[in-house]
């Protein structure tokens, strides 16, 4: 009896455990997505909605569907009110609502036509999702914008969310009479509402697109107008923020996304009008919504656009066009085909820059960013195959991220490089016209681009997109009587990588030291298996080697100690910027791999700095000199005693002034080496300097400190002063001078950067606590980031059990980017073996932390490991 007792006690005990383990169930599993998806077909959504700067709106959605079987029904609703619900003339609005959605009883349903009719009021949302509400402080002008990727439209109004239950949209909305209001379709009526001081729009149906596709924006909008052929064009912007947009670039660069895509797809624009809206508050680059694209206020400069800035929204106006054909014209299915949408698009968009476009270099930027953020990610212990299996939309959200855009369009450039690129067009506009308007797969994908090539996709596909890892290669070369050998040793390291066939440029350089010149070839090689080699005739022995030299492959050279003499000889004198920022970035990873040091890595760099002409290249090098955080030669002296830190960083910031006024005034470079010496300040000289700049008994010729720039000064000086008199004056002057929403926001920055306990803690408390707070996620983003700098770790250390404590507590209902950048921008980096110790530890008793927060703390975990090997290869120096 007593055995039985016990028993039925452990069980009750299991039970409890369990559900305290248990969280609320919001997110829609892949598996109720394919139920969903055989019950209903043939969706059509009217919706009607009352638009005001209220803190809630009200609507009605009516719901048209076909029935193809009997079954209960989701409805995905995420926390707002229903106030009725009919379906097939029944009344259903007593059903429960819990955790976000609704179960529609199957005896309700019909084999054949179904009318759902909802009644609602939702509370608009403070982060980023669902629809956004903002008021400007400088005119306290509200805007609304909806950003529903990836299971967000039902944080809006109650609907179907899932990507292949594709639907039409027809919408109505009431709003002030000052308003305009954008969606997919452009509005074919205005008319006045009951209420004089307001405008209702309606919208025509819109064509058969997914739910995290459709979107509504509404607000007292300033817009430009133009057209490409047939095609409307406008754009829109806050009226307060509109005197810092250059429409023409805007246009530009979208007739010339048009011009080119049209041609390359083989299909014109499939949707009747293209708007572009850049929103506040915005979590992400931009959002590809159909006929009218998202652009965060990033992309908006308060000073002249440097060329690198005007690149990069070229960049993102052509990959979120590429977007209208590959992820709305034809859609993935589920989310782990998540990589169709944005590799391809990040693909598309560089090429469509390299061919129609003034930024010939963008294959260089693609190098720079997304194949080293492809890189990164795929180094960490939470990488995961182009093509992921994606259980639920909680898992989805982890999915954009650097294999899903950098290597997943990296593998595409690979592709293109063995089966050419007139085979990979055919292949493209052959699956674009066979699924237009529908959803697909993989294999969908890749037996179109099989048919066109003849090459076989299916062993490719295992190989590249379904099995996860990066190759490492080895190269070694022999050359005698100019006979050349070289052999490519692969390995793949990992439980779950493997080896691949590779095609890739073998470049040789041979030097001509007298004269101080250099020339070059390049040889196409494949390789595969474990070893591949070769012996080819040469005119004369090269001096040195690299491999990959265009960049077409994606794989890490593994360098066997290469000559130094000679890899700086290629640095300083040759003249090709691809070649060399590849051999800069192999030589920096070789730091990161803790086989070279910060110290060796910076003299080479001062030294040859003075010497390169190509500015994203001394952009490059400032960046991996002077970055305020991640691994650079400035936060590595923070290994260093205090002596050897401020002695380091006073060399380094002489080289940086020295160099400032020797540049060009006005030049994108000048910036650029003046954003370097305030993030490098740190000591008593440098700190004087910065106020000097701000109190105007400064100056360099050309350079113009900027509002943006004045705060980059100001926060830097707040996070080094205990001393708040001075500062806090500063602080106080230039919040007069500007109240926009980015002076509001750097002025908080500033509050959380000041190295004060008591103002930490306020702000951890705001943070652990968002649903409470007065801010908006966006402005505690930016205040998060700022909280805990590199020289204020000590502050940050004592701050660890609270930043644990809370990731315990947030659940996976809560907001994903919120809780992404919390996880991120606290996250503990103390390059330490004890700090370590704690995140293992945490990480392995907490199996359930929401999935953004986990794969977070695993990857903090990677990051330590690194930063300790680099830490202890400097060992001897820091001992010193």
């Amino acid at each position: 009896m007593k055995q039985l007792l016990h028993f039925f006690y452990l069980l009750f005990v299991l039970l409890v455990l369990d559900c305290r383990l248990k969280k609320p169930v919001y997110h829609l599993t892949q598996s109720e997505a394919e139920t969903r998806f055989e019950i209903i077909e043939d969706i059509h959504y009217e919706l009607d909605v009352h638009l005001s700067p209220k803190e809630t709106f009200e609507g009605k959605v009516k719901i048209r569907f076909f029935g193809k079987k009997l079954g209960d029904l989701r409805l995905d609703y995420y926390e707002g009110k229903i106030k009725s619900i009919i379906l097939n003339e029944e009344d259903l609005t007593n059903l429960p609502y819990e955790n976000g959605h609704i179960q529609l009883p199957a005896y309700n349903l019909m084999i054949g036509n179904n009318t759902l009719t909802i009644l609602f009021e939702t509370p608009y949302a403070k982060t980023g999702n669902g629809l956004h509400k903002f008021t400007d402080p400088d005119d306290k002008e509200v805007y609304l914008y909806s950003q529903f990727e990836a299971f967000h439209a039902n944080k809006m109004f109650p609907c179907f969310d899932q990507p292949d239950l594709k639907a039409t949209f027809q919408v109505n909305a009431t709003v002030p009479k000052n308003w305009k209001v954008i969606s997919a379709t452009l509005p074919h009526s205005q008319s006045k509402g009951l209420n004089p001081e307001e405008i209702s729009f309606s919208f025509p149906e819109s064509a058969k697109i997914s739910t995290y596709v459709f979107s509504l924006h509404a607000g007292p909008y300033q817009v430009w107008e133009d057209k490409f052929e047939s095609i409307p064009l406008r754009l829109f912007v806050r009226k307060s923020l509109a005197k810092y947009v250059d429409p023409k670039d805007w246009f530009t660069f979208t007739k010339e996304g048009f011009a080119f895509f049209n041609s390359y797809f083989g299909i014109p624009y499939p949707f009747l009008k293209y708007d572009q809206i850049i929103v506040p508050e915005f979590n992400f680059g931009a959002m590809e919504n159909v006929g009218a694209v998202t652009f965060s206020e990033r992309f908006v400069s308060r000073s002249p656009m440097t060329r690198s800035q005007r690149e990069n929204l070229s960049d993102v106006v052509l990959h979120e066009m590429a977007h209208m054909w590959f992820g709305n014209l034809v859609t993935m299915r589920w989310w782990n085909g998540l990589w169709l949408n944005e590799s391809f698009a990040t693909y598309m968009a560089s090429l469509a820059q390299a061919k129609n476009s003034e930024f010939k270099e963008t294959w260089i930027s693609f190098f720079e960013k997304m194949k080293q953020w492809a890189y990164e990610e795929d180094s960490y212990s939470t990488n995961h195959p182009v093509e992921a299996k994606v259980s639920d939309t909680e898992e989805a959200f982890t999915q954009f991220d650097g294999i899903t855009y950098g290597k997943g369009a990296s593998v595409l450039k690979q592709l293109v490089y063995f089966i050419g690129e007139e085979a990979f067009q055919r292949g493209v506009q052959n699956y674009l016209r066979k699924y237009s308007y529908s959803n697909s797969t993989l294999s969908d994908f890749l037996k179109e681009l099989e048919f066109a090539s003849g090459f076989p996709m299916k062993k490719w596909s295992k190989d590249w997109l379904e099995t996860k890892g990066t190759n490492q290669v080895e190269l070694t070369t022999v050359c005698a009587d100019n006979q050349f050998y070289w052999k490519i040793v692969q390995s793949a390291p990992g439980s779950e990588n493997k080896l691949r066939d590779h095609k890739t440029i073998l470049g040789l350089y041979f030097f001509d030291k007298p004269n101080k010149r250099l020339s070059f070839e390049e040889f196409p090689v494949v390789y595969s298996g474990r070893s591949t080699n070769a012996i080819f005739p040469l005119k004369t022995c090269p001096h040195f080697s690299f491999i990959n030299a265009e960049d077409h492959d994606f794989a890490i050279w593994k360098w066997t100690e290469p000559n130094k003499e000679n890899l700086e000889y290629v640095l300083e004198f040759d003249t090709d910027p691809m070649r060399k920022l590849i051999l800069w970035t192999d030589y920096f990873r070789q730091v990161q791999l803790a086989n070279v040091t910060f110290d060796e890595f910076k003299e080479t760099a001062v030294r040859i700095y003075s010497t390169e002409t190509d500015i994203k290249i001394k952009r490059w090098i400032l960046s991996r000199l002077a970055g305020d955080n991640g691994s650079t030669y400035v936060t590595s002296r923070f290994w260093f005693p205090e002596e050897k830190r401020i002695q380091d960083l006073n060399a380094l910031q002489s080289f940086l002034w020295e160099t400032l006024n020797q540049a060009k005034p006005g030049s994108d470079e000048q910036r650029y080496l003046f954003v370097s010496l305030i993030e490098s300040t740190y000591t008593t000289a440098s700190k004087k300097r910065l106020y000097d700049f701000l109190e105007n008994r400064l100056s360099i010729n050309g350079l113009k400190i900027d509002q943006d720039l004045r705060w980059n000064l100001l926060i830097k000086l707040s996070s080094l002063e205990s001393d708040r008199t001075q500062i806090q004056n500063l602080i106080e002057r230039e919040k007069k001078v500007d109240p926009s929403s980015r002076g509001v926001n750097s002025s908080l920055a500033a509050e959380g950067a000041e190295p004060n306990r008591s103002v930490k803690e306020k702000w951890i408390q705001v943070l652990l606590n968002p649903k409470s707070s007065q801010y908006s996620s966006s402005t505690l983003r930016v205040v998060s980031y700022s909280l805990f700098p590199e020289h204020q770790k000590d502050i940050q250390l004592s701050f660890l059990d609270t930043y644990l404590d809370a990731l315990d507590k947030f659940n996976n209902g809560e907001d994903e980017n919120y809780l992404d950048a919390f996880a991120k921008s606290l996250a503990p980096d103390f390059c330490t073996d004890e700090t370590l110790l704690i995140l293992k530890k945490f990480t392995g008793n907490h199996p359930r932390l929401p999935a953004l927060v986990k794969k977070t703390l695993l990857k903090q975990i990677d990051s330590e490991k690194k930063c300790i090997q680099m830490k202890n290869k400097h060992k001897d120096l820091i001992n010193k």
